[in-house]
């Protein structure tokens, strides 16, 4: 079992056509490392790869000088699952699995990262970690429209699917793999694999790393049958039916080894704190024996090994530090997690609101002086305190004068503003569009009332969003007129302008700005619309 070559996995490859896997329980775990990296070899990419490796490793040995530094902080990787089931197979049936299996996959995964007490996922090692790494079904999809971020596609190749087809079969359904991790779902792959994921230092320089980055797993192996809903039957394996492939495997597109190093004793993980161990283990140890290889007790219950799902419990923290510095080193991770990404894919933690859906003006100034923060349904009014108003440092008792029904909760605070900042007051606001006055006023002798318009605005009105070089705004103007288009970054400044003739929509060549969100004016005669907006790159 311990035994791996080229030539082995070339032979695997060629039987694969003709190896199907219907049994109920496999015998023992198999990951698609080797076999990936034959077809690697084959491709001539086998010293790419090991400079790409060397780069990281040498970058991971300057992050862990500083890691005890440094402030750790959540990152969240939005995620959309592919069901490629098999022509035919109706929902629930087979390879194409329902949606609560999907829910109960990514349950596990943040109950295996979080080290989530009173969880599977919990341990009591003193080098477990909690790798603070969390994931998210994606709700926005990459025209920003709303998602499930679950897609079925028919997909004759599903049944004992082949590694030679693996570009072909994410062609047919694919989303940006810079900003979600991609997980398609065949009804089994070849040779008894459960399961396979590409290494991002094996990626690094590949001209096929934006086709074919992600996850590939079998159908049997992805979600938890502890987890299974009232009245529903997760059609799962019987020892690997708990969801911890799909751990193993985001472990290799974070960038970790197996434990044995992929060697034996004579070579490591990369990892200081999981022991040496000679190869390949399967199965559960009886408690508490575990073998002793290379002059360590092994680490059984490692999410890298081999062993059994019910086994799984642990990422150490050497893990943790390499998987969070892959996310840092490589580009197309480090987008995954940034809060452009997050809010354009709809992950963003909602209790930390960052950017907003509204335009501030101030005391009837038409100039833009400041972007509030919003997400979803948090309003953050950022009030300019510098207004000449006697706002520098006293108390400010903000008010809501016009509140349409149903629109805005009642609004009646007072806080103190910092001299020279901003005063941030927050509101429940609804999703309905419009226009709303709030008063502020300072009870001094340079105080006095000053009214700030706020301006909520649709989202449905621009596409694609996000865009990568062109967006249609959508208008609804009575006729053909000249329409005044002004794009602003968050700050305020103005960053775009432009006239057109329109009607009922507006098309606009952004491919210049920055990746950021921005907002949009559209302006007539006689009415101005606001767009929110956002660039990102593929």
């Amino acid at each position: 079992m311990q035994v791996r070559t080229a030539a082995r996995w070339l032979l695997i490859l060629l039987l694969g056509s003709v190896i199907s896997s219907h049994a109920q329980t496999h015998d023992h775990r198999l990951c698609g490392q080797d076999a990936l990296r034959s077809l690697q070899q084959q491709r001539g990419r086998e010293e790419a790869i090991l400079q790409s490796r060397a780069s990281f490793d040498q970058f991971l040995r300057d992050f862990e000088e500083v890691q005890v530094e440094r402030t750790q902080n959540l990152l969240r990787i939005p995620v959309v699952v592919h069901v490629m089931h098999a022509p035919g197979e109706a929902y629930g049936v087979l390879s194409n699995i329902t949606d609560e299996q999907v829910y109960s996959q990514i349950e596990v995964l943040n109950e295996d990262f979080r080290r989530l007490v009173g969880s599977r996922g919990f341990n009591n090692s003193t080098v477990g970690a909690d790798t603070e790494l969390e994931f998210c079904l994606a709700t926005r999809d990459p025209a920003g429209q709303a998602t499930t971020g679950i897609v079925r596609v028919p997909y004759s190749g599903s049944n004992n699917f082949q590694l030679s087809q693996d570009l072909a079969m994410k062609n047919l359904s694919r989303w940006p793999t810079g900003r979600y991790l991609n997980i398609w779902i065949v009804k089994s792959i070849q040779s008894g694999i459960l399961g396979y994921a590409y290494l991002p230092a094996d990626l690094a320089g590949d001209p096929q790393r934006t086709s074919i980055d992600g996850l590939v797993i079998g159908a049997r192996y992805f979600g938890s049958r502890e987890k299974q809903p009232p009245g529903q039957t997760f059609n799962l394996d019987n020892t690997f039916g708990l969801g911890r492939t799909a751990t193993h495997e985001i472990g290799h597109y974070l960038n970790l080894l197996h434990t044995w190093g992929d060697g034996g004793c004579e070579v490591d993980d990369g990892v200081g704190d999981t022991p040496l161990c000679s190869g390949q283990y399967f199965g559960c140890p009886p408690s508490p024996a575990r073998p002793t290889q290379c002059g360590f007790s092994r680490m059984v219950e490692n999410y890298m090994d081999y062993s059994d799902d019910a086994c799984f419990n642990i990422f150490t923290q050497g893990q943790k530090t390499r998987m969070r510095a892959a996310m840092q080193f490589y580009a197309f991770r480090a987008s995954l997690s940034s809060q452009l990404n997050l809010i354009a894919t709809g992950c963003a933690d909602t209790s930390n609101p960052l950017f907003a859906d509204t335009l501030l003006r101030v005391a009837g100034n038409e100039q833009i002086q400041r972007v509030n923060r919003i997400f979803e349904v948090a309003l953050q009014a950022r009030v300019l305190s510098q207004l000449n108003s006697g706002f520098n440092n006293v108390d400010v008792r903000f008010q809501l004068v016009d509140q349409p029904t149903g629109s805005f909760k009642s609004l009646d605070t007072t806080l103190r503003t910092a001299g020279g900042g901003f005063a941030n007051v927050a509101v429940r606001a609804g999703s309905i569009p419009g226009n709303y006055r709030y008063r502020a006023s300072a009870n001094t002798a340079r105080g006095g009332e000053v009214f700030f318009d706020l301006t909520a605005i649709s989202e449905a009105l621009a596409y694609p969003n996000p865009f990568e070089s062109s967006i249609t705004l959508k208008l609804e103007y009575p006729a053909v007129q000249q329409v005044q288009v002004q794009v602003y970054d968050l700050t305020g400044r103005r960053v775009h302008m432009e006239t057109q003739q329109a009607k009922e929509a507006v098309v606009l060549q952004l491919g210049h700005l920055a990746n950021q969100f921005y907002f949009v004016t559209t302006t007539t005669p006689t009415v101005t619309d606001y767009f929110k907006i956002i660039k990102i790159a593929r």
